[in-house]
């Protein structure tokens, strides 16, 4: 027993004196610029071999270029997405200066040099940054933001249902704030977003908001081919909308115990369905042609506005 704690003494004299490593030193090494990707006639990629600042990389006082007008800065991680106008075939510089990394250590001057090119932009704007896209316990007033990887020139924003909102771009058209306020308890609010660049390629964003801790569970399923189906309440409010998928399907979530009524519209044909009364999801809904004049006016131009935008402007 005696050599059995002589031994643990032993062990606790020797590491518990081991020297203890030097700390560890603080960055102070300016970001390293690895590569410049010309992505198409409007794009640029910068990369660094670190996460660089967001504020000195995202303001257009710090990027200089004699031959090529600079629209945009995005800064995520260690990129700098940029956007242009566009490009020629001849050789481009732009300066970069007071770009600096998180701990602030920064390069007084970047130059980087690149060939233009006609290559058109077919990638669509990617959102960067954005809220979760269910958002539960949500303040009766709350802000979304969104930031996107580029410029973008048109927009469309719905929601429902109908509540006052408002929206604010910042001077480069990269990010969005989405205020919206008098967040009704017990009522799922939905969110729908399309956002195109200067080339008309489109993303979309859909987000769902509630006050409650939870989401209610009940849908709706059912089928009906290259549709717009936009379900109402027993009084007539518009409180989601949805395209069918690929094989005709389509679902609306988070559903209350309510009565509910679907209208549709497909080519140039209206549907709808029975007024359907649930408690339970429902995996099997059907939807019959109907009239327009048996549609509510607000129902029907709010039907006919999203078609539009789903059936022609962006399929």
């Amino acid at each position: 027993m005696k050599t059995k704690i002589f031994y643990l003494f032993l062990f606790l004299l020797i590491f518990g004196c081991a020297k203890k490593g030097p700390p560890t030193s603080p960055d102070r090494t300016p970001p390293f610029l690895i590569s410049v990707d010309v992505l198409d006639q409007s794009h640029i990629t910068i990369t660094f071999d670190e996460n660089i600042d967001m504020l000195s990389a995202e303001s257009l006082y710090n990027f200089k270029s004699d031959s090529l007008y600079i629209l945009a800065s995005v800064a995520t991680g260690k990129n700098i997405f940029i956007t242009t106008d566009d490009m020629d075939t001849i050789d481009y510089q732009i300066k970069l200066s007071n770009i600096s990394d998180i701990s602030g250590n920064k390069q007084d001057e970047y130059v980087i040099k690149f060939r233009g090119t006609l290559n058109r932009d077919t990638i669509p704007p990617d959102i960067v940054k954005s809220p979760s896209t269910t958002l539960t316990n949500s303040p009766a007033d709350t802000n979304l933001v969104l930031k996107f990887s580029e410029q973008i020139d048109k927009s469309r924003i719905y929601i429902m249902p109908d509540i006052k909102f408002s929206w604010d771009w910042n001077n480069q058209k990269t990010e969005l704030k989405i205020s919206i306020s008098m967040i009704d308890s017990m009522t799922v609010y939905h969110i729908y977003g399309l956002f195109w660049d200067r080339a008309c390629n489109y993303t979309e964003g859909d987000y769902s908001l509630t006050r409650e801790k939870n989401l209610p569970l009940i849908w709706i399923k059912g089928t009906t081919k290259d549709s717009g189906i936009i379900l109402i309440t027993k009084s007539r409010i518009p409180l989601q909308f949805v395209v069918s998928d690929t094989t005709g399907g389509f679902t609306f979530q988070n559903l209350y115990p309510d009565n509910y009524t679907l209208i549709g519209k497909r080519d140039n044909e209206y549907i709808t369905s029975d007024l359907i009364k649930i408690s339970i999801p429902k995996d099997e809904l059907s939807l019959y042609p109907t009239v327009d004049t048996d549609i509510d006016k607000p129902v029907l131009s709010i039907l006919n506005s999203l078609y539009e935008i789903y059936f022609r402007e962006i399929k």
